[in-house]
């Protein structure tokens, strides 16, 4: 059986709820990109003289530059599983 035979199995299996496997990959990547989005809303409610103020200024440069190289490895990855679901 081919790898994109028992691909096309797996997908459509109940359990699955019949989502891709793109699908289950792309979850972690949208709470990456949604992540910075969150701390940048927790910083604007802090007062600059907060304790959190500068954690959260760190976390959000930090989170920042993951979603940037995450969204840049999901585009080269997304190419990869078109090329393994060609016939």
């Amino acid at each position: 059986m081919k790898f994109s035979e028992v691909l096309q199995q797996l997908e459509s299996n109940p359990v699955c709820q019949k989502l891709s496997l793109h699908s289950f990959l792309m979850l972690p990547m949208q709470r990456i990109t949604r992540l910075p989005l969150l701390i940048d809303a927790v910083l604007t409610r802090l007062n600059q003289t907060d304790d959190e103020y500068t954690t959260c200024q760190l976390a959000l440069a930090t989170l920042s530059k993951v979603s940037v190289s995450s969204s840049a490895i999901s585009a080269d990855d997304h190419s990869t599983y078109k090329l393994v679901l060609l016939p």
